[in-house]
């Protein structure tokens, strides 16, 4: 069970960060945003491509780790602490900006969508990857809550029609439909992953008592135990990549 735990997220993320940067294609000369970093995977990638690369995420935790995981590699990062609702950077002063499931948790999707067409320089190009909805989740929530659920809201940038009302103004959008499949040894190993790193999962279970909770916990096995493939877990989960040149 060992992996099944938050270290396994960057692992399990790799192949759509090889994605979105072999798409967006920094180069030397390039600047680069990268909008909550979190592993700070897009933004070492970048800068070992030669883009001059900030990243920027929301606590000191996070910049700290990244500080010294550039450090160690030998790549030149600069790391700030901040708001990606009120990002503290001149207008236009970007050509490339990225988000690996980052941008989309921000709670005022008007507001982020603001500010990253205020930073992102005319010609600039965008690329950011959001959640598809996914229905046999969400009707797995509504069994056991019907308020509000944190994060749940990031799934709209997962919908073309979302993404076109925040930005299609500012960018000529283009997107990209993609599928991670997730391998595991049980749903209870899932389990263990997604109730450590999803939003959603665990805005459920802050609501519920320990008979709840269980019940959620052995609900949510089952749904990803019909996934079994043999000895195993394959289960698909899809996601948008979306990709837009400044206007």
């Amino acid at each position: 069970m060992g992996e099944a735990t938050y270290e396994r997220l960057p692992a399990l993320l790799e192949p759509i960060e090889e994605e979105l940067v072999r798409t967006l294609a920094p180069q030397a000369g390039d600047r680069c945003l990268d909008l909550v970093t979190g592993t700070g995977a897009i933004a070492l990638r970048a800068a070992r491509a030669g883009a001059d690369v900030t990243a920027i995420d929301s606590t000191d935790l996070i910049a700290e780790k990244l500080r010294r995981d550039a450090e160690d590699a030998g790549l030149a990062v600069t790391v700030d602490v901040g708001n990606v609702e009120y990002l503290p950077y001149e207008d236009a002063c970007f050509d490339v900006v990225a988000s690996n499931f980052g941008l989309v948790y921000a709670e005022d999707h008007a507001n982020v969508a603001a500010e990253v067409a205020r930073v992102t320089c005319s010609g600039g190009r965008l690329g950011f990857t959001a959640w598809r909805p996914n229905p046999k989740l969400g009707e797995l929530y509504r069994r056991f809550t019907d308020e509000p659920i944190q994060g749940r809201e990031a799934y709209e940038w997962g919908r073309e029609d979302h993404v076109e009302d925040m930005l299609g103004e500012e960018f000529e959008l283009d997107f990209h439909d993609g599928t991670l499949w997730i391998d595991a040894e049980s749903g209870e190993e899932l389990w263990e992953l997604f109730s450590r790193t999803a939003a959603p999962v665990a805005s459920v279970l802050r609501r519920l008592d320990a008979a709840q909770a269980e019940e959620f916990h052995r609900a949510f096995v089952e749904l990803y135990e019909q996934y079994r493939d043999g000895d195993g877990i394959r289960a698909p989960r899809r996601y948008l990549l979306v990709v837009g040149v400044r206007r």
